[in-house]
This record gives structure tokens, sequence and C-alpha cells, in this order.
């Protein structure tokens, strides 16, 4: 159970750091490929690393099975399946104060809230690894 634990979260930091870098070489073209205003880089979001980590848990978890619910949990270190959801291991850096605990998945489709723990900002992430500011 220890290797498999020790894979899968191996895969989720293998994919966050793809994701990453994939992002920060996209970005390193000329200025006329700018992007818009409204869409932050994930550089200038603080809580994007939890975020990715959170969406990769998820996409990880949709791999097996096709679940409405997928819940993210720093209680379990194995995926579990509780009360006819999946609860995945995970846990978020300082830099969040709150990660959304229960994704909702509809036709493949779910966001991710998380809170930044330095200014209270509320940023999503979509199945596409899209971030955005939540506004009120």
């Amino acid at each position: 159970m220890k290797t498999n634990k020790i894979l899968t979260t191996g895969l989720g930091l293998l994919f966050a750091m793809t994701g990453a870098l994939g992002v920060t070489a996209c970005s390193a073209g000329d200025d006329a490929a700018a992007p818009a205003a409204s869409a932050p880089a994930a550089s200038e979001v603080d809580v994007a690393e939890d975020l990715e980590n959170a969406r990769q848990t998820v996409l990880e978890a949709l791999k097996d099975d096709d679940w409405n619910q997928v819940m993210l949990a720093s209680d379990v270190e194995a995926p579990t399946v509780k009360y006819g959801l999946l609860v995945m291991p995970y846990s978020f850096s300082e830099k969040t104060s709150r990660v959304q605990g229960t994704i909702e998945i509809k036709d493949g489709k779910f966001t991710i809230e998380a809170d930044s723990a330095a200014d209270d900002k509320t940023w999503q992430i979509d199945q596409d690894g899209e971030i955005s500011e939540v506004s009120e």
C-alpha cells in the first residue's frame, strides 16, 4: 500500500510540475500574445500551486471511476470510499487558508476554490487548469 501511495503522490507532483513548467513555457513568448488583464498569470496567484495540486488529485480520482463528488481531506492516508464518495488525501500550504473540501463533478467538469491566507481573495481552478478570481 505504501508503494501505491508513493507512486500516486509522485505522479501527482509530476503532473503539477509539468503544468507549472507548461505555463512558464507558454508565457515566455512575445508580448503580442500576452494574456488578457482579467486572467492573472499563475505566478501572480499565491494559491496557484495548491489549486493545481488539488486539481491533479481530483483528476487522479476520476481516472479510475466517474465520481459525482470527490472529497479532499488531510485526515486520510490513502484514497477511501466513504458514504458513496471518494475521499482523497490532500493537504495545502501555509499560503492557503482554505481549499474547498467537496468537489462536485458534472459531465467531467468541476471547479475548486481556495482562499489566500495573505489577502483573503478567493481563487478557483477548473478541470482544464484555468485559474480565476472568484467575484463576490
